[in-house]
């Protein structure tokens, strides 16, 4: 079995670290939700519907647990179509969502600069996590200075510019 580096930021609370992640992982509707969902442009409710074999209730349930979870956001559209108007709900994942999309995704279906704005995104997300709990332990913040050095032992060179892929 071939294991890969994934990162998942969790809630703190342990009750909520339980929901989140039985509630993403533990639903398949859930699951091909998001999978169904675009990293780059809004997702509408009606296509989840028709695209996937769930009821209307299940999806809706599914949508609802996944905006209050913070894996995605959800807005209404308003749209104008031989001469009626509708509202459209759409959804777009947050930043911890694309993260999630993106371990869903097959490696090789997955745009590098999306990869690399959601890695940012995760990264910023990470080290400010890291910095508070330093704060709160009253730990130094070397640690994560010499953490980061000894990961990237030219730092005293200029910084290496070969993807991760050829390192």
């Amino acid at each position: 079995m071939e294991f890969w580096p994934y990162i998942l930021p969790l809630p703190r609370d342990r009750a909520d670290q339980r929901r989140f992640l039985i509630s993403i992982f533990g639903s398949d509707t859930a699951l091909d939700i998001l999978r169904n969902v675009s990293l780059q442009s809004r997702v509408y409710q009606k296509d989840l519907i028709k695209g996937l074999k769930y009821s209307n209730k299940t999806i809706i349930q599914n949508l609802k647990t996944l905006v209050s979870l913070g894996v995605l956001q959800e807005g209404m559209e308003k749209v104008l179509e031989r001469g009626r108007v509708f509202w459209l709900k759409w959804y777009l994942p947050t930043s911890i969502g694309k993260w999630i999309v993106l371990l869903l995704l097959p490696p090789e279906k997955v745009d590098a600069k999306l990869v690399e704005e959601t890695l940012r995104e995760l990264f910023e997300l990470y080290v400010k996590n890291a910095i508070e709990l330093c704060k709160t332990y009253d730990l130094s913040l070397e640690i994560l200075k010499s953490v980061f050095e000894e990961s990237f032992p030219s730092l005293q060179q200029p910084f290496p510019s070969a993807t991760c892929m050829e390192t």
